[in-house]
């Protein structure tokens, strides 16, 4: 999670980093009067939300966190775990945790949709700092309010430079077509989903992403590294760190239209032990006529959870 209590904090392999919903807050309360906010608008809304989030953890960690998550939230502490019940349980803390989207997209029919930047913990009194990325899936309410469905992300060495904020207002936005319906209808997603995880299994994570990354803008997170930009890039990580294994899914969700989904579980070796937490970002590629990955999240489990 992005929290003290899940994003990576001090000594933690994953960071909960839940993103700002606060400007949501807002325009939430007349949302039921009028049609939900669409294509460009419903982005502004979601990093709006983003925002609004990162700005309540300014005083309350946990409380934002409560303000935000979805009641069926997941958070990844390490494993993914029920969101609400971990931020129940959070301490107070004095220290504190900061953080601001640099990318983000929705999906077309702007119902669902993902943000990811960096964080930076501070701890009190002494100052010291750790430093990674969340990475948090978001889902318009049927009152129009963006919620967190999940929340993680990785803990790193302090970056080497600074990336730029996605502000709401400067956000770039493309319309995606949807998928044919005779495609939806034989969810083709799912295949894709299916497809790439069998590929895996049988030919290793490095060997799948060459067939299934989305080549445009894939990225790949992990515990220990900075975001890896493109499917090349990942691929040359992941050869000299292989992975093998199945996929356990723990939960999973869908736009109206398709174009955007996402798989969240524990992914496990030949004996059957949970030996990493994972999260996929399934977004349509309309030049393709298919699905690629266009996000993936893959983070060591301690071995105390194997």
């Amino acid at each position: 999670m992005r929290s003290p209590e899940r994003r990576a904090w001090p000594g933690g392999a994953a960071v909960l980093w839940t993103a700002l919903g606060g400007l949501a807050l807002g325009a939430a309360a007349g949302a039921a009067e009028a049609a939900c906010p669409t294509g460009r608008a419903a982005l502004q809304a979601m990093l709006a939300s983003e925002y609004a989030f990162a700005e309540q953890a300014q005083t309350s960690v946990s409380g934002a966190f409560l303000a935000f998550l979805a009641d069926d939230s997941l958070v990844l502490n390490p494993a993914p775990q029920p969101g609400r019940a971990v931020y129940q349980a959070a301490k107070n803390s004095a220290d504190r945790l900061e953080w601001y989207p640099s990318i983000g997209d929705i999906s077309s029919s702007a119902d669902l949709g993902f943000t990811s930047g960096p964080w930076v913990y501070t701890a009190v009194p002494s100052g010291k700092q750790y430093y990674g990325h969340f990475l948090t899936v978001w889902k318009r309410s049927a009152e129009c309010r963006w919620r967190v469905e999940f929340d993680g992300g990785t803990s790193h060495a302090a970056p080497s430079s600074v990336e730029s904020k996605l502000l709401p207002e400067h956000a770039p936005f493309r319309t995606i077509a949807g998928p044919p319906p005779v495609l939806v209808a034989r969810d083709g997603l799912g295949q894709a989903l299916s497809d790439f995880q069998s590929a895996v299994q049988r030919d290793g994570l490095a060997s799948a992403l060459s067939t299934y990354g989305h080549r445009a803008d894939f990225r790949f997170y992990t515990d220990g590294q900075t975001p890896i930009d493109g499917v090349a890039a990942a691929r040359s990580y992941l050869n000299a760190h292989a992975v093998a294994g199945a996929w356990k899914e723990a939960a999973h969700g869908r736009s109206a239209d398709s174009t955007l989904m996402y798989s969240v579980g524990e992914f496990t070796d030949s004996s059957d032990q949970s030996t990493h937490a994972y999260v996929q970002i399934w977004q349509y590629d309309p030049k393709a006529t298919n699905w690629g990955l266009r996000v993936l999240l893959l983070n060591p489990l301690p071995r105390t959870h194997q």
